[in-house]
């Protein structure tokens, strides 16, 4: 005999059985336990399903089962079937049957989805007494988010049709049941027989299993398997037309795992969960794909204004600093963008382009957003290649510094460069550096290639400062050198080689970098920098979670405010109130405050407003060669 309901994958196998206690049939063949008539009487109607991919209804004769009614419905997965008895009335037994029958048994007028009768079942099931149910419209007691199904219903009854369908009822305790409901139609005026089964405790059971099986564990948001059904949905029902699929990764997020540890870094991912459904429509279905990836499918955002759009709300939601574990955290995000179905026609291929588009955001800079377009790929063999290449950069000549003028905020006079460096690749052209520098951070060739840096940019230093001798220049210093042992005794003979002066030399450490290191052992690191005269910056502050008391046991000079907070000062009251919280309190550790990023004159007076003490950005210049530097140098 077989379940009630069941589902079966594209082989036919079982995945699921309503009701069943164990899982000794799960991943059986239907036809192994089926009798040769009741094979015939299902097989022709489950290949018609699969073949057609639409749900019908249709009855069989089973031997033991007697008359069914069988409804299948297909899925991505594969089918649900579904049986009913069918209910058949004689003028000599009717209301007998009625009135004895297990089965919750009811006579309704279609039209105005009255009940006119019901039989005792009802009492047993549902707590209501004798009659206390006649007369009672249907509407009445199932709630608003149902009545579109059981309206649909109700007409396809009317037309003539056999409808099954599943909706919650109003028991008599007060809480509702979910009953599943066969009505057949009627062969006068608009009264017709239905039947209706509670099946509350299996679909609960149904319910959480989905839920396990469709949720991320962490924040409760669809996972990915759930996310693509969900865009295979909104590809083939034809109602939704084209739609945005948006995905998100965390800037740097690692170092937030590192900084507050596991459970830290889950609570900052819940409060990211939280912060994209605020951000979002009702309608708009969010999921996180993996670690610090997030996905939304956007309904009805068919333009790339509308994408953009969408997604510098998502920003801004995302950026907002938030406190945890008495720390101030700000996150940044890129974000890669498709829409549907003009940049693919299947789930996998949506997904793989919108993570490649938010992969290129990344390499633009932090807070990016990207809308895939042809040609965006860069396939594995191609990054091998490019990190082989990179490993000789600097002996095939390739390596250049560019360097970017910093100014007096007060003045607006020149009093430094950064220096930055660029790969000039002899085949493919200039390499953005957010896509070689993460490649050598990844491989350890950062340290000889920042050796080369400090090198090239100490004997420039020199060869200006015999020009102007208080010009600065600010060199970069990674993560992985800094963990260095000889680091000190290779900055000490670059200067004695290149007779730099060394109070006009800046060392910038970014302040995730400065978080990765044992407190100790980088504190003794960087007094022994500042015994040879050296300045001392931490770069992008505010992207990381150093808090100012620890920094004040460091011999930092300078602070460098990250460029995403600069971006929007003069419109976001949250990043201005941020930037004159750093300065402020910059100076009461006396520290200089250096604001990069600065494109408006807007940012520059608000900036200077502020306190800040230096600013870097293309109002002043662009990254340039040497050779385009004597020129500022004379109108210095």
């Amino acid at each position: 005999m077989l379940p009630r309901q069941f589902q079966l994958d594209h082989q036919l196998r079982f995945t699921s059985i309503a009701g069943e206690a164990g899982t000794a049939r799960l991943g059986e063949s239907l036809r192994s336990v089926c009798s040769a008539p009741v094979w015939e009487a299902i097989h022709d109607g489950l290949l018609q399903a699969l073949a057609t991919r639409k749900a019908f209804s249709y009855e069989a004769e089973f031997p033991e089962q007697g008359r069914q009614v069988i409804e299948i419905v297909p899925d991505i997965a594969g089918i649900t079937v579904s049986l009913q008895p069918k209910v058949v009335f004689s003028s000599g037994n009717a209301d007998e049957f009625f009135q004895q029958s297990t089965e919750m048994l009811c006579l309704l007028e279609i039209f105005s989805g009255t009940l006119v009768r019901v039989n005792p079942a009802w009492q047993k099931a549902l707590g209501y007494t004798q009659h206390s149910l006649d007369g009672r419209k249907l509407f009445e007691l199932i709630p608003d988010e149902d009545r579109l199904e059981v309206t649909a219903a109700l007409a396809q009854v009317s037309q003539g049709s056999i409808a099954r369908f599943g909706c919650r009822f109003l028991a008599a305790s007060g809480e509702f049941h979910y009953l599943q409901w066969s009505i057949a139609p009627g062969k006068e005026g608009g009264l017709v027989y239905a039947a209706a089964r509670d099946i509350t405790q299996t679909r609960a059971v149904e319910l959480e299993i989905r839920r396990q099986t469709n949720r991320d564990s962490l924040t409760d948001l669809l996972n990915r398997k759930a996310i693509e059904e969900a865009i295979l949905r909104m590809l083939t029902s034809g109602g939704h037309g084209a739609f945005g699929v948006l995905e998100l990764a965390l800037d740097r997020f690692k170092w937030v795992n590192e900084a507050l540890g596991q459970e830290g870094g889950d609570q900052a991912l819940l409060i990211i969960a939280r912060r994209l459904g605020a951000a979002l429509r009702a309608e708009d279905v969010i999921g996180r794909l993996e670690g610090d990836v997030f996905v939304a499918l956007l309904p009805g955002v068919a333009t790339e204004a509308d994408v953009n759009s969408v997604a510098q709300k998502v920003l801004e939601a995302v950026q907002t600093p938030f406190s945890l574990r008495g720390i101030d955290i700000r996150l940044t995000a890129c974000i890669g963008m498709v829409i549907a179905p003009f940049h693919g026609t299947d789930p996998k291929t949506l997904l793989e382009r919108a993570d490649t588009a938010m992969y290129q955001a990344k390499k633009a800079s932090r807070g990016h957003v990207t809308l895939w377009r042809d040609g965006m790929t860069l396939s594995g063999i191609e990054r091998l290649a490019l990190e082989s290449r990179l490993s000789q950069a600097v002996d095939r000549g390739e390596m250049l510094l560019h360097y970017q003028p910093q100014v007096a905020a007060g003045t607006g006079q020149l009093v430094g460069y950064e220096a930055l460096a660029r790969w000039n690749h002899q085949q493919l052209g200039m390499i953005p550096p957010d896509t070689f520098i993460p490649m050598a951070e990844d491989s350890g060739l950062i340290v000889p290639l920042g050796h080369w840096v400090m090198r090239e940019a100490f004997g420039q230093a020199a060869r200006w400062q015999q020009v102007l001798s208080g010009l600065g220049v600010s060199v970069n210093l990674s993560g992985r050198q800094l963990a260095q042992p000889h680091l000190t005794d290779q900055i000490k003979e670059l200067l004695a080689a290149s007779r730099a002066n060394p109070e006009h030399m800046d060392l910038e450490i970014t302040e995730t970098d400065l978080m990765q290191q044992d407190e100790a052992q980088v504190k003794d690191v960087l007094f022994r920098i500042k015994d040879m005269g050296l300045q001392l910056s931490v770069d992008d502050f505010g992207m990381g979670y150093t808090n100012f008391g620890r920094l004040a046991k460091l011999p930092v000079d300078r602070i460098k405010i990250d460029r995403s907070f600069v971006t929007n000062i003069c419109e976001n009251a949250a990043d201005e109130a941020v930037v004159k919280a750093m300065v402020d309190i910059s100076r009461t550790l006396g520290m200089k405050v250096v604001a990069e990023g600065v494109e408006t004159l807007e940012q520059f007076e608000k900036l200077t407003s502020m306190g800040c003490d230096i600013i870097q950005g293309y109002l002043f210049g662009k990254p340039s060669l040497p050779l385009d530097v004597p020129r500022l140098l004379t109108a210095r």
